[in-house]
């Protein structure tokens, strides 16, 4: 089913606004006497729902009634939804409004559209050159719920699935407990199945092989440019090709080092010398910041990393109040964790990694909070 975003506005004329994951309307609707029952029978008919929105802090119960029956999370707002900001959330789509009521359901479905459009994007993005396309309503659906940490672990575990589902059923145990016929047909279906999960994989292997076959090309492009380049006048121009050669191999054999080490139980990271706009978007470039851990020696400018929805920062300096107040991600102090080095990356071990990261997501907790009301004022 198509994943969607449900905002509902609860009351003796209650509404509700369904967009896709595109921020595409797909229904607006408000009456009188809503029932519940007929909510959920329009919800269902058009998505599955990944999160039920209101526009009120606290949320009001009957939203979360609503999420519960359909089994999906509730989106909590830090502040109830100011009469302006409802405005320029629903500034676009003036014309389709029809009532206030209306209007307080799609500011609510905008408002958690806007919190997970760049996770939308990615998660499109990172299938679609995967050849897994096939998997964006599960990978959503897995991450929103929080069933997992991030996009790539979602990933890991349905491809995981879709492998154990290879494995066919004995026969001969199954014919004992129903008739003949009903267990042939029942295990055509489950070949059909199997068989489209098998293409599934193929595809994802095929894509993996393509990127590699990409990067080799690029190399070998890069080689034949300097093999061709040998006058005088082209020094520079070899230099140069010299140099993007040298960082395109080393890019990618540190990709190849980080894969195995995280296979191996680590927690690879990425060092900058210090954060500002120039380092950092160099740095999303090369690697995608989503989800990587960064180590650095100073926490100056460290909201600059808020738009790229790092996994954790380490740093030398213990963070303070302020600080934690301003970003969107845990800070871990260097003298909490141990840190290795191998093959020349910088690493902790995973577990241990996990066991501070929930720490320090603990303790941080009422200063996240503090400084995103801060920030919303």
């Amino acid at each position: 089913m198509k994943p969607i975003i449900v905002g509902y506005d609860p009351g003796t004329t209650a509404a509700i606004a369904i967009l896709d994951t595109k921020g595409q309307i797909l229904l607006l609707k408000s009456k009188r006497g809503f029932k519940q029952s007929e909510i959920i029978d329009l919800i269902m008919g058009i998505g599955k729902p990944l999160m039920i929105a209101g526009d009120r802090h606290p949320l009001p119960k009957s939203v979360e009634k609503l999420a519960s029956s359909l089994g999906c999370k509730a989106y909590r707002p830090m502040k109830t939804l100011s009469v302006s900001e409802k405005e320029k959330l629903v500034n676009e789509f003036a014309g389709k409004i029809k009532d206030e009521h209306v209007k307080d359901a799609l500011a609510s479905a905008i408002k958690v559209f806007n919190v997970y459009s760049k996770v939308f994007e990615r998660t499109k993005n990172l299938l679609s050159s995967l050849g897994l396309s096939e998997l964006y309503e599960k990978v959503i659906d897995l991450v929103l719920r929080g069933e997992v940490e991030n996009i790539n672990e979602a990933v890991n575990r349905l491809l995981i699935d879709l492998r154990k589902k290879q494995e066919i059923p004995r026969i001969s145990k199954v014919i004992e407990k129903e008739p003949l016929n009903k267990t042939i047909s029942r295990l055509q279906e489950r070949i059909k199945s199997l068989e489209k999960d098998l293409i599934i994989i193929k595809q994802y292997n095929q894509s993996l092989k393509n990127k590699l076959k990409e990067n080799e090309d690029i190399l070998e492009g890069y080689r034949k440019k300097l093999s061709e380049k040998t006058d005088v006048g082209s020094l520079k121009f070899i230099e140069k090709l010299k140099s993007e050669l040298k960082e395109k191999e080393s890019l990618i054999e540190f990709m190849k080092s980080s894969r195995n080490l995280e296979l191996n139980g680590y927690v690879p990271m990425l060092e900058v010398s210090e954060i500002n706009d120039s380092v950092i978007k160099e740095l999303d470039q090369k690697f995608d910041l989503l989800d990587k851990v960064i180590l650095v020696n100073k926490l100056d400018n460290a909201q600059i990393l808020n738009d790229y929805r790092i996994k954790a920062l380490i740093t030398m300096t213990e963070p303070g109040k302020e600080i934690l107040e301003k970003v969107d991600f845990p800070i871990i102090a260097k003298k909490d964790i141990s840190i290795e080095k191998l093959k020349d990356i910088s690493v902790v071990k995973k577990d241990e990694f996990e066991e501070v990261l929930k720490k320090v997501r603990k303790t941080g907790f009422v200063q996240w909070i503090e400084g995103h009301k801060k920030r919303r004022l």
